[in-house]
């Protein structure tokens, strides 16, 4: 993949935190500011518009924000039908409300758990410690 130079101009704070960062991970300073822009800046290219839009403006959100982005659940009824429906896909043919349901239900959990973990991310960029999987 070609590289490409750029000049940033950063605060001294800013300057500092990435000098210190890229000491404690034994990497340059450039190294850990493209880390820092990859997990800031996603690959949206092939998401649904929609959910492009709501990763783009994530790291623009407070910490508190993305802890309650990262902490995000699916409503418990539609987890319980999620897991019904998969079951019942399972043991025989969907009907074709219930095919429609099922495929409702897997995008909104699957929306879910990209932009928690992009939060988690986030937050782990920003210091904090995160679960592991």
């Amino acid at each position: 993949m070609p590289v490409k130079s750029v000049t940033l101009k950063l605060s001294d704070t800013i300057y500092k935190r990435a000098r210190r960062a890229a000491m404690l991970l034994n990497r340059s300073i450039e190294e850990v500011l493209e880390s820092t822009l990859n997990t800031a800046l996603p690959e949206l290219e092939d998401a649904p518009a929609e959910l492009a839009a709501e990763m783009a403006k994530l790291p623009e959100l407070s910490d508190s924000q993305l802890w309650q982005v990262a902490r995000r659940q699916m409503e418990v009824a539609r987890e319980t039908l999620l897991y019904d429906l998969l079951d019942a896909q399972a043991e025989r043919s969907l009907t074709s409300e219930e095919v429609r349901q099922l495929e409702e239900l897997r995008h909104q959990a699957g929306r879910i758990m990209v932009l928690k973990s992009q939060a988690y991310a986030l937050l782990h960029q920003r210091g904090y410690p995160v679960p592991q999987p």
